[in-house]
């Protein structure tokens, strides 16, 4: 506690510090152009409470920033809080414009703050009063302590690109005599934090990418490993993620689906720069995407699973760096790319029954060429498994593959594909906010009111990815772990506030953990496994493994996480590792 007083002590000496160094001079000279007026919208904050204390100062510090050269007058942030008071933005950008021409600001500022792995980042969006497309910049905050250099960083990108005029760099640090002087070693142990297993943000050697370091996977055995980066904040609620060869341009693209609409974004750095956007009938909400190059034309197709409350409506789509082309649309399916033993990716798809969301049977879809679907030969499966329930692993190593799935109670089960259970974890897994059945799908809140007693739902579990990822020849499984006691205990509440991904293996007689992840504030929407590749670890030497890219909707403090308007993506390295003689 003395720790994170003493920190804040010196947060605020810091910035009152430099405040009293960037407050402009003086007016404005006779004859200059007329100064545009900005106003500053209170951040929020994406975390569990231990950053709150920054957002007055992060608001005062980014309009000083900006006022700092000639040009540049601020909205009063009494005025613009009266202004909230009476009609707040509801999340349009229309509602944005008529607040900054309500405010008679050229600009408005909205933004939002991160805390992440014991960093954070910092989001803004700026509006301008006459319209138009709103500008977004992104800015990192290695940990606590840089939360003012990354605001300054941000002002500097602001005034340039949106404000026409080159900001000064910032100033000066303070004589060493002013500094407060740095904690001693013993009283920097991570044990003294609010959460003892914070990681360090640092950079991916030459490629100045934010990357947390430190421990990202909590192992049982002592295994070095690398870190992970963290995009931008997106102005969505995420509901389906896969990342695949898309324009077939040899690159990995990352595709998310929020509930109508369908994103393709290509990667910069740790930065999304998204090229390309379809939307789907606002009635049928996504509940599922998957990547796959079904068709084998070098470019892997975007299959669109989404239904109603009466049945599914699907759709796929292809993209060629350029624009969507439509493969089929409004199907009758439930749809998957599914890998089955020997065989390859083929696409899988469920009907609806006549009295439940999804009829028994599992097929193979083929297109008949005219924008439809042939139902071809069932899938081998027990008629208890649903089409999202389930992949193909032969984790026990005895040459025969197993179905592992999770069910609706979020158990992770292996069995036999003759339907034998072969084990049942005792913990819970998967736990999603997505589902099938209800009273209104389009309306994908975590909490439906409406619901009557005996209304039935189908959850659609989270995706389990497949990789041998320890070296013993058998592969590995990898999945969400969505952390909530209430969902589990009231199964129409569906409440995530926090999550991890754990790796597991098979030790002979069932599932045992490789690693998990450090804990995340919000809730993992999916996950995806990329190809092996050679990695750059933090050594800056090619480290053998594959990239994990995990989906979260950032907690908010309401319930219905679906409908919250930010997530992120984090990626994390996985590297190859040897099992030690424990795990075996």
């Amino acid at each position: 506690m003395s720790n994170r007083i003493g920190f804040l002590s010196r947060l605020s000496s810091g910035l009152l510090l430099v405040l009293a160094l960037l407050l402009p001079a003086g007016a404005h000279a006779a004859g200059e152009a007329k100064p545009a007026r900005v106003a500053v919208l209170p951040f929020t904050v994406n975390a569990s409470g231990q950053m709150d204390y920054l957002v007055k100062g992060i608001r005062v510090m980014l309009g000083s920033r900006l006022t700092a050269g000639d040009g540049v007058l601020l909205v009063e942030p009494a005025d613009v809080d009266k202004a909230l008071s009476e009609a707040a933005p509801k999340g349009r950008q229309d509602d944005y414009f008529a607040l900054a021409r309500r405010l008679g600001a050229d600009y408005l500022i909205s933004g939002s703050l991160t805390a992440m792995g014991g960093g954070a980042s910092l989001d803004a969006t700026v509006f301008a009063a006459k319209g138009g497309q709103p500008q977004r910049f992104f800015a990192t905050a290695a940990k606590e302590n840089d939360v003012i250099p990354a605001v300054d960083e941000l002002a500097r990108d602001i005034g340039a690109k949106v404000l026409g005029q080159k900001v000064a760099n910032p100033a000066a640090p303070a004589p060493a005599g002013n500094v407060a002087p740095a904690m001693p070693a013993a009283e920097q142990s991570p044990y003294t934090t609010a959460h003892p297993d914070k990681l360090l943000l640092g950079t991916v050697p030459g490629q100045g990418m934010p990357y947390y370091q430190g421990s990202p996977f909590i192992r049982p055995e002592s295994i070095a490993s690398s870190g992970f980066t963290k995009s931008q904040n997106l102005s969505f609620g995420l509901r389906a993620m896969a990342v695949g060869d898309v324009d077939g341009d040899g690159q990995l693209e990352v595709v998310m689906a929020e509930a109508n609409k369908v994103h393709i974004y290509r990667r910069d750095q740790n930065r999304l720069v998204q090229v390309g956007e379809a939307s789907t009938p606002a009635r049928y909400v996504i509940h599922y995407i998957s990547v796959a190059d079904v068709n084998k034309n070098g470019r892997a197709e975007i299959y669109v699973s989404a239904a109603d409350t009466h049945g599914p409506r699907s759709l796929a789509l292809e993209w060629d760096g350029k624009q969507f082309a439509q493969i089929f649309k409004d199907q009758p399916w439930y749809i998957r790319a599914v890998k089955l033993p020997g065989r390859g990716e083929v696409l899988a798809g469920q009907a609806a029954g006549m009295n439940d969301f999804m009829a028994p049977g599992i097929y193979q879809l083929t297109t008949d060429g005219h924008g439809g679907l042939t139902k071809g030969t069932a899938l081998d499966l027990p008629n208890t498994v649903n089409l999202f329930d389930f992949t193909y692993a032969d984790v026990n190593g005895d040459g025969k593959d197993e179905l592992v799935m999770i069910d609706q109670e979020d158990h992770l089960v292996v069995m036999s594909q003759g339907g034998k259970r072969l084990w049942t974890s005792d913990d819970n897994y998967g736990g999603t906010i997505r589902y099938l059945g209800g009273t209104d799908t389009a309306k994908p809140g975590a909490l439906d009111e409406s619901l009557e007693v005996g209304d039935k739902r189908y959850y659609v579990p989270g995706r389990i990815a497949v990789r041998d990822i320890n070296g013993d020849g058998k592969p590995d499984l990898i999945v969400i772990k969505n952390l909530s006691t209430a969902s589990r205990l009231l199964s129409k509440i569906r409440y995530f506030p926090s999550s991890e991904v754990h790796a597991l293996t098979w030790n002979g007689i069932g599932m045992t953990e490789l690693w998990h992840t450090n804990k995340i504030d919000g809730y993992i929407a999916d996950l995806q496994l990329g190809p092996d590749m050679s990695l750059q670890g933090p050594d800056g030497k090619p480290t053998p493994g594959a990239q994990l890219f995990v989906g979260v909707v950032l907690r908010k403090g309401e319930l219905d996480l679906l409908s919250s308007s930010e997530s992120t993506v984090l990626t994390y390295q996985v590297p190859e590792v040897k099992q030690t003689a424990a795990a075996k």
